[in-house]
């Protein structure tokens, strides 16, 4: 998601209302890495994958 918004805002400067957009690019590099860390995480752990609250949560991403 955050990866989106990065190349929409690089393609289009003049929507770059804040300075916090310039150090954008760091940040998803940052969320790619956490995606990564968590993935591996509840691989690792499958026991939380395969409960009703898991599909809830999967659910609740997909839509956010």
């Amino acid at each position: 998601r955050y990866i989106t918004i990065y190349r929409h805002l690089k393609e289009n400067p003049e929507y770059q209302l804040y300075p916090i957009f310039k150090y954008f690019e760091n940040w998803c590099q940052d969320e790619n890495r956490h995606g990564d860390f968590f993935s591996a995480l509840m691989k690792a752990q499958p026991q939380f994958l395969n409960d009703w609250k898991a599909k809830l949560w999967a659910r609740f991403f997909c839509l956010s």
